[in-house]
C-alpha cells in the first residue's frame, strides 16, 4: 500500500500498543515503515483560527504523542473519509486513479478515542531536502481537525474485520478473473497470491520488528500483507494504466473500495478502547 498509508496503520497499530503498555522501543523512526520518514509531528490549529499564523507544536514525534495520550486516550482508531476527497484534487476521475500520488485518494484521520471525547488528527504529508543522504525526504504534520463526543464516533465505526476481510476477498476473486481474461496475468497473479494469503491465516513474508510493534497475530498479519500485495493503484506501470470499459472500472473499484475498508478495520483490530 501507499507509504502514507502504511504509516497511518503502524501509528495507530503501534500507539494501541503503547497505550495498553506494551514496548515498542525502537518504533520511531526505526521502523520500515518509516525508511524516507525525516518527521512526524503533530500539531493544533492557531487560536486566531487564521492559517497563515503559527500551528503550536504538541508533539514532535510519534513517540512524544503517544506519551501526552496515555493519561486518558483510552485508544487510537484509523478512519477513512468517504466520498471525501483530500485537500486540492479537483480532476474528474475516480478516487483510484489518484491514489498514488502525494495526498491523493481519500482521506485518512486518526481518531485519539478518550472515555467520553475523541480527537480527529489529519496528515499532510511534504517534500524536504530530496538530497538527504539518509533518503529521508518525506515529512509529515498531523494537524488537530476537531473533536467529537466518542458515542458519535463510535455509532460510525466502520465494518468489522471479519466482515471487511469477507468483502475484500471477493472482490480479488472477481478482479483475478478479470486480468485472467484480458491476460494480465502479471496483476491476476498477485491478485491470486493475496487471495492465498488471507487463506492461509498467515503471512508469508517474515514480520520482524513489526510484529511486536502492531501487536498483529498471524491472522491480521496475514491480511496486512494481502493488502500489501493487492494495493495496485499507483502511478506508471500500475494498474491505472490499464484502463478497459465498465467491467474493469466496476472490479477495479470494488477492490479499491473493499481494500480500504479492510485496512481500516485491520487497524481498529487492534483498537481495545
Amino acid at each position: 500500500m501507499n507509504g502514507h498509508i502504511a504509516s497511518a496503520v503502524a501509528l495507530v497499530c503501534a500507539g494501541n500498543q503503547f497505550l495498553a503498555g506494551q514496548n515498542i522501543e525502537g518504533f520511531w523512526p526505526d521502523a520500515p515503515v518509516f525508511n524516507f520518514m525525516k518527521l512526524i509531528e503533530f500539531r493544533q490549529p492557531p487560536s486566531s483560527g487564521k492559517d497563515a499564523d503559527d500551528f503550536p507544536l504538541v508533539a514532535s514525534d510519534p513517540m512524544e504523542w503517544f506519551e501526552q495520550l496515555k493519561p486518558w486516550r483510552r485508544g487510537l482508531r484509523l478512519h477513512q473519509i468517504v466520498p471525501t476527497r483530500g485537500p486540492d484534487q479537483q480532476l474528474d476521475v475516480p478516487d483510484r486513479m489518484l491514489a498514488g500520488f502525494v495526498g491523493g485518494g481519500q482521506r485518512w484521520l486518526i481518531e485519539a478515542a478518550g472515555e467520553t471525547e475523541s480527537e480527529i488528527w489529519e496528515p499532510f504529508h511534504r517534500v524536504g531536502d530530496q538530497n538527504d543522504p539518509e533518503r529521508r525526504i518525506w515529512k509529515c504534520t498531523y494537524i488537530l481537525q476537531w473533536k467529537a463526543p466518542r458515542a458519535d464516533v463510535d455509532a460510525d465505526a466502520g465494518p468489522t474485520l471479519d466482515t471487511a476481510v469477507a468483502a475484500f476477498r471477493k472482490s480479488l476473486v472477481h478482479i483475478e478473473t478479470y486480468a485472467r481474461d484480458e491476460k494480465y496475468d502479471n496483476f491476476a497473479d498477485i491478485f491470486n497470491e493475496a487471495t492465498d494469503t488471507i487463506d492461509a491465516g498467515k503471512p508469508a513474508i517474515e514480520q520482524g520488528d513489526m510484529g511486536r510493534f502492531t501487536g498483529f497475530d498471524d491472522k491480521q498479519a496475514a491480511i496486512f500483507e494481502a493488502c500489501s500485495r493487492a494495493w495496485v493503484f499507483g502511478g506508471m506501470g500500475s494498474w491505472n494504466d490499464l484502463g478497459g470499459g465498465e467491467r474493469y472500472d466496476r472490479v477495479s473499484q470494488a477492490l479499491y473500495d473493499s481494500l480500504n475498508a479492510c485496512i481500516a478495520a485491520l487497524a481498529n483490530s487492534t483498537f481495545r478502547g
